[in-house]
Formats: structure tokens, sequence, C-alpha cells
């Protein structure tokens, strides 16, 4: 059984999530080994032996804690890399509730198999940034309760984590667990991605661009290996900066951002065809938790015509429930 830190670095990681782990805002040419997309980038910087990503686009956190996890589970990976809950805030029967109950399942089936799970809190979806205030503050807050859940998930799994024995290995190539139990590991999408400025985000403004997706994986490497120095890849680390620049040095070259051109370009053939697709799921429960904004600050006086569209079951300042 050869270690993340042994010689030749030999161990497996998948990636489970949507469109983000996919690698959509990202571009790569030849020199990426594994592809696109911020989880590939980690598993060519860590230098993982075999790198497979289950992401599918527009999968929610149903779909990661239902066929992902369970193709996850039959690789018996060392680490994995869990992102969701992107999908589920753009939908009408969004409940947090769910993402919290598929986060757990996620986690505690991965870690109980020996995996170290990279979680991965959401960011501030800079699409409704440029909306009215009501709406980037029910955003805002469908966003922090899927992030109150992966660091409530997380919380529990540092509490189950033990030290114990290393798993036997099996016959065959299939590579074993490192421990009895894995480990979880929170990253900040937000901060990891600051670095770029602002060529951080692809034209959409939903997914990462190419020099955001590599300052995630390079986000994801240092977490890492503050959590457990055998994940720390070579060269020794020294300063936090140098080491960050030689690892950089190891992700595929980064593509220029688009021009103006290629922006509006993109508007018109994919952006506005993909808001009128989704809106017509989205903007009815959007505007249930618009309402439900305005009905808790009293605004609107009850028994009006706006406020008998609230739907409670759509309430964005419900509590998630621990337990």
């Amino acid at each position: 059984m050869t270690p993340p830190a042994g010689r030749e670095r030999c161990f497996r990681l998948v990636a489970l999530g949507d469109s983000i782990t996919v690698g959509v805002g990202d571009t790569v040419g030849p020199d990426a080994a594994h592809g696109p997309g911020w989880a590939a980038h980690l598993a060519a910087v860590l230098g993982a032996e075999a790198f497979t990503n289950l992401a599918t686009n527009g999968s929610r956190s149903r779909d990661v804690a239902g066929p992902q996890l369970e193709a996850a589970l039959t690789l018996r990976p060392h680490l994995a890399t869990v992102l969701v809950g992107g999908n589920d805030v753009l939908r009408s029967d969004f409940d947090a509730r769910l993402t919290l109950m598929d986060l757990r399942r996620c986690v505690s089936e991965l870690t109980g198999a020996g995996t170290d799970v990279v979680l991965v809190l959401l960011p501030v979806i800079g699409l409704f940034e440029l909306g009215p205030r009501l709406v980037r503050r029910v955003m805002r807050r469908r966003v922090a309760s899927i992030n109150a859940a992966v660091q409530e998930v997380a919380a529990s799994a540092h509490g189950l984590a033990t030290d114990g024995p290393a798993a036997q290995p099996v016959s065959g190539d299939e590579p074993t667990p490192i421990s009895r139990h894995g480990r979880v590991v929170v990253v900040d999408a937000t901060r990891a991605i600051a670095p770029a400025v602002a060529k951080a985000w692809h034209v959409d403004r939903v997914h990462p661009s190419p020099a955001g997706h590599r300052q995630l994986a390079l986000a994801a490497t240092t977490a890492l290996a503050d959590m457990d120095p055998e994940y720390a890849p070579p060269p020794v680390r020294g300063s936090d900066q140098e080491w960050v620049r030689a690892l950089a040095a190891r992700l595929p070259e980064a593509p220029d951002p688009p021009s103006v051109r290629q922006r509006l370009g993109w508007l018109v053939r994919a952006g506005l065809p993909w808001c009128v697709r989704r809106g017509r799921d989205f903007l009815p429960g959007l505007l249930r938790a618009v309402v439900h904004d305005l009905r808790a600050e009293r605004v609107l006086a009850p028994g009006s015509m706006v406020t008998s569209l609230a739907d409670s079951g759509l309430d964005p300042r419900r509590r998630i429930r621990r337990g």
C-alpha cells in the first residue's frame, strides 16, 4: 500500500458533483492530463495515479448521493471531492434539509469506506448579484443554507473520524483505502478563486473561469496538505507563497479571458436561452421565496393577493435542524 506521499504517489481520486466539477467554464489544451475542471487539476497537482470524474451537468444533491456515490464506492478511492447544491438552489422545490441529508449520506459512506473527502462551500452566484436586491438576498440565503449544511456535515464527520489501523490490501490491482475511516476537509470556493480577481468567473457568472478552476484546485491542495502532510506534493513545502507558485507551474496553461465581443456572442447563443429554460422552473420558486422575505419583514399586508402566492415549504429562513 503506497500512501499519497509515497515514492510513486499512487492513489485514486474521484470527483462527484455538477457542472462546476465537470469543468464548465474551464478551457484546457493537450497538456491537461485529466481534462478540464478544478478536480482534474487537483488530481494533476497531487500526482494521482488515477482520476475519475463522475460529475454530470445539472446534477442535484440527490443525484450525487445516488448514482454518483454508488459508482464512487465501487472504485474504492483514496480521495473524493464533493461539490453540490448549485443546481438545488436554482430549483423551485429547493429545500436545504434534503441537501443536508444527501451530504450526510455521501460523506458517511465515503469516509466509512476509508476515503478522505474534500467538501466545497458554494460561492455566491454572480449572475444573481446583478439582479434586484430582493433576488440577491434570497439567493445569498439559499447558498448560505447549503454552506451551513456542508459545515454541519464536516463537523459531524470530524467527530466520528478515528485513527484506525490501515486497511489490509486486497487481491488484484484495485487500490485500497488509506485508513479505516476517512477524513474531511472543507474548501471555501469564494476565497479560493479570489486571487484571480476579475478573471475568476466564466462569462455566465455562474461557473469559475479557467483561472478560477485552477485557483480552486490549488486551494484544495493546500487544505489537504494542512490536514495531512502526506498530501503535500513536492517540492518540499517552504513558504506558502513560494510553494503554491511551484504547484501552479504544474497546472495546464490557462487561456486569456474572452473579449467583449466573445462575451456578447456567448450571451446571445447560450446565455439567454439558458435563462429562458431554467426560468420556467426557477422563477415561480424565486417569487415565493421573495414573498416570504417580504412577509417576514411585514412589508406586505396579511391576506394580500401577493402574499397568497407564498409556499411555506420554500421558506429560505427555515433553519437546518441537527440530528
